[in-house]
């Protein structure tokens, strides 16, 4: 791990950035986006620091008299040459409330239309206060910089992640090495982008996704009727196909709230990930379309997309089962999946002020004789990545296409299994000896650690927990634990206990729940499954002395 990044590290991640990006979409990108990159480069040092240090910067305004980097020795001179290359200029046109943002308080407060203000008040009633005055801001004591391209940026960003959730932050910690990424070989063909339109497609469903956010949270029928117009219709790759999915069943599901349950279910019918099936399942029943949902439920149950679609069918189709006139529509039911309770114990302890309610249950545990560690979505995961490292990391064409994953393109969908069937079958039958199981996790654990990977959560790992831990779990139960984890990646790999105890030679998984606090559906699933796979797991209900 180095101490200390050299200066201008983030100058030298940006611009590999923009030339991966150059070289590896050059011909998706048009002649702007391309001269982009081009024209950046040819500015001079200082003025591309500057640059790359506002764009990583909350904005979209700056104040030049709050800008002060040790590097950039001359900051008049590295302003006038991005101005000067059309890459900053100085807000002319910005929003009152965006200049307004860049005063202290008590500059706020010397403005003319402050003069109802009082210096009681948070600076955001003063803002809106001048805001709804329509205040003049007439600014002479320093100047105003505003970087540009801002979507440029951003569309590198994409083609360079895959994705805008991520930033050049992972330079930094990989740099740092708290968080370093696997070497991985990249293909010169490979890509996560393969055409201009799923490009745009991709940014404009980023745009209507946050747009969503806000037409849910204001609860307008109006608003969200002209949104759904904005839609797309559902795009063939089945990665922007979920994407599309998330929004539609968003807007579909405020409308369940609002009563509107013909316009939810018309949404919910046009989309194919969960939970859409279920709560079309639902809406029909609270419509008493009963025979509709039970042909909806019974296609859950026979071919579900998740265990809690297939949980929520049994639990309705049992329920109709019990009306006469339905009966003879509902086929077999696996009841297990109703009847299961989970084992539950109560412990009264005391409560210790700035102490979460595991810390509490791990200390009581203690106190009884054995050994508690925090593991919650750590453990078992953890042991799945570890076991699994070189297979999710293998070279599968089109799965890597920065050096900044922490799992392959596809770790999240059905094809991820189909694509490797033959590696991870062979894999499960290497597991099934405990030495060979164990020596592969001991060998990935420090061959790899602290190494990003989706599944391995390193502070909560040590070798001698995993070592312990896979001294008495049973091999078979291990296994069918990493089973349910393949079956759905993305929605089986939370939901597990708390804690794992050892005592007696043995071993135990605890969900703790503090007063008030109930089990989530996919925490009863994970423990219904250990149930049925022999692992043993339990529920502590903590009260208060």
């Amino acid at each position: 791990m180095v101490e200390e990044l050299p200066e201008g590290y983030y100058l030298d991640n940006f611009d590999y950035l923009l030339e991966f990006v150059s070289r590896q979409y050059a011909h998706l990108l048009d002649k702007d986006e391309l001269a982009y990159a081009a024209n950046f480069h040819g500015l001079p040092v200082q003025a591309r620091m500057l640059y790359v240090r506002l764009v990583q910067r909350k904005g979209p305004l700056f104040r030049c008299d709050k800008i002060a980097y040790k590097e950039i020795t001359d900051l008049q001179a590295a302003i006038q040459h991005l101005s000067e290359a059309g890459f900053l200029d100085d807000g002319h046109d910005a929003e009152l409330s965006e200049v307004l943002c860049l005063l202290t308080k008590d500059e706020l407060l010397e403005l003319p239309e402050a003069a109802k203000a009082e210096s009681s008040w948070k600076k955001s009633a003063i803002l809106e206060n001048l805001i709804d005055a329509d205040a003049k801001v007439i600014i002479t004591a320093f100047c105003v910089l505003r970087p540009l391209h801002q979507d440029f940026y951003q569309l590198y960003k994409l083609l360079f992640f895959g994705n805008l959730t991520q930033d050049l932050t992972e330079f930094v910690l990989n740099d740092l090495g708290v968080t370093p990424f696997e070497k991985y070989s990249l293909q010169p063909d490979a890509s996560f982008f393969e055409s201009r339109g799923f490009i745009e497609e991709t940014r404009q469903l980023y745009r209507l996704n946050e747009l969503s956010h806000g037409i849910v949270s204001e609860s307008d029928p109006d608003a969200m009727a002209e949104f759904i117009q904005l839609l797309p219709e559902r795009c063939r790759n089945d990665r922007l196909g979920r994407r599309h999915d998330r929004i539609v069943n968003r807007i579909a599901r405020q409308y369940e709230r609002l009563g509107a349950l013909d316009d939810a279910l018309l949404l919910y019918t046009g989309t194919m990930s969960p939970p859409s099936r279920e709560r079309r399942a639902r809406i029909l029943q609270k419509e008493n379309r009963l025979e509709e949902c039970i042909e909806q439920c019974i296609e859950m149950l026979q071919n579900p997309d998740t265990d809690q679609e297939l949980e929520v069918a049994t639990r309705f189709l049992h329920r109709f089962r019990k009306k006469d006139s339905l009966a003879h529509m509902i086929p077999a039911l696996d009841m297990e999946i109703l009847e299961f309770k989970p084992v539950l114990h109560s412990v009264c302890t005391q409560n210790i002020p700035g102490k979460r309610v595991e810390e509490v249950a791990r200390d009581w545990f203690e106190h009884q004789g054995g050994e508690a560690y925090y593991v919650e979505n750590s453990l078992l995961p953890g042991l799945f990545g570890l076991a699994f490292w070189d297979i999710i990391f293998a070279p599968v064409k089109g799965a890597f296409f920065n050096p900044f994953q922490r799992g392959p393109a596809d770790m999240f969908s059905p094809e991820f299994y189909q694509r490797r069937r033959e590696l991870i079958e062979n894999r499960f039958v290497e597991l099934g000896d405990r030495e060979r199981l164990r020596n592969l996790i001991c060998t990935h654990f420090v061959e790899k650690y602290p190494t990003a990977n989706h599944f391995v959560h390193w502070p909560n790992l040590t070798q001698e927990l995993l070592d312990r831990f896979l001294s008495v779990i049973s091999i078979e139960s291990l296994l069918a634990v990493f089973r349910r984890l393949l079956a759905d990646p993305k929605g089986n790999r939370s939901g597990f206990p708390d804690l794992v105890v050892f005592q007696y030679g043995s071993y135990r998984l605890v969900e703790v729940k503090g007063p008030g606090d109930r089990l989530q559906e996919n925490q009863l699933r994970w423990l219904r499954h250990f149930s049925s796979v022999g692992i043993p797991a339990e529920v502590v209900h903590i009260t208060w002395k």
